[in-house]
Order: structure tokens, then sequence, then C-alpha cells
């Protein structure tokens, strides 16, 4: 069985970090009886806050902004935090420190495509944001991600200059939200089934399950 698989995702959205590891889980198990099978992942674009400036905002300020108050914000990001320490995540100070614009991580994230490492530097910048409390908005920290994901330094600036990639990233984000992808995570599978949300990976089993047995 073949199995391509879209994901539309932003790395500063903490249940598509807890949505990720529980898919690799999924994949995991399912390859542990299904060794054959090939399961491709692709990457897509979307913004959870499109209108940010280039340089990011405080993260503090836009939280509160967003959901109302420190304390919504604070039981929120507590909750959240409770979730990802089941799927062995660690998350910290989900309310404090600088909030990215994202769309160069984006373009990113589909350049290292090129190097097979995208589901890596997607790590990369998850585990910095919300483990490390990371600054993805300095160059510096996205330097230090890229060489970190086996992705060449040099790629920051050739993306920053290639026009083409940044009008396809924002093409794929637009045609995404047309065809009804208005939250993430959003898993598709051979452009066929549709799972929204970080679900739980027997609920990714049971997807598999149906396209193995429809490839028989």
């Amino acid at each position: 069985m073949k199995t391509a698989i879209s994901i539309y995702s932003d790395v500063v959205c903490p249940w598509c970090y807890i949505g990720k590891r529980r898919l690799e889980s999924a994949i995991e198990k399912w390859k542990e009886t299904h060794p054959a099978d090939e399961i491709q992942v692709e990457w897509k674009p979307f913004q959870l806050n499109p209108d940010l400036p280039p340089e990011g905002t405080d993260r503090d300020a836009h939280m509160v902004s967003k959901f109302g108050s420190l304390e919504r914000v604070k039981s929120m990001t507590e909750r959240v935090a409770e979730i990802a320490k089941q799927d062995g995540l660690e998350f910290h100070n989900l309310e404090k420190g600088h909030q990215p614009n994202t769309f160069l991580l984006h373009t990113l994230i589909r350049k290292a495509k090129k190097y097979g490492k995208e589901s890596e530097l997607a790590e990369v910048f998850f585990r910095n944001f919300f483990s490390e409390g990371k600054n993805l908005s300095e160059d510096s920290v996205i330097l230090a991600s890229l060489k970190e994901a086996g992705v060449p330094e040099s790629e920051l600036a050739a993306v920053k200059a290639d026009d083409r990639l940044i009008a396809e990233i924002e093409s794929e984000e637009t045609d995404g939200k047309q065809m009804g992808v208005t939250g993430v995570p959003f898993y598709i599978f051979n452009e066929k089934y549709a799972v929204s949300g970080a679900q739980p990976v027997d609920l990714f089993l049971q997807v598999f399950d149906r396209l193995k047995a429809e490839s028989n």
C-alpha cells in the first residue's frame, strides 16, 4: 500500500506539534506489521496569524489580544502542556516570549523537501518554539534550526529571494482555505480522506486500515 499524507499545519500551533507526534506514532505502529507499505508525508502551509508583521510581535500581548485575558491564556496553555506531556513533549512558558510571523518558516519547510528534511525541520521549529522558547523571527535561530535539520544555511537567503517559491506557498495556503481547511492540524490521506485535529493514534490507524482494505 502506498499512502500520501498532506498535513496542513503551523509551527506555532500546539495541537499541530501534538498531532505530529501522534501521527508519527501511528506510522511507526503500522510499519511494525506492514513493513512493505510506503507512507509519504508532505507539509502544507497554514498561518494561524497571517496578519502579524514580518518581525513578529510580543507573545503575551498577542495571546491576551486573541483570547481575552491573561488568566484565560494561562489556563489554556497549562491544559495543552499537560496533554502534550502524555505524548512525550515538554511545553514551557507558552504565554510568554515572541510570536513570529510563520510565512518564512513555511517556505523553508518546503525548501527542506529538496533535501528530504521537511519533517525534520518542522520538528526543530516546533521544539524551538514550544519547548525552548526561542525567537523564530531571528535569523540566528533559523540558521541554527536549518543546520540541526540538515538543510544548508545558505537556503535562508535563497528562500527570501525566491519569488517563485513565495508565490507557490501563498497559492497553496489560499487553495487549502478554499478547499475548506479552516483550522489545523488538518490531514488529507491519498486526497480521499480528511482528518481534522490532533486525533488519537488509533484513529490514524483506522484510516490506514481502511486504505489497506481498499487497496486490496
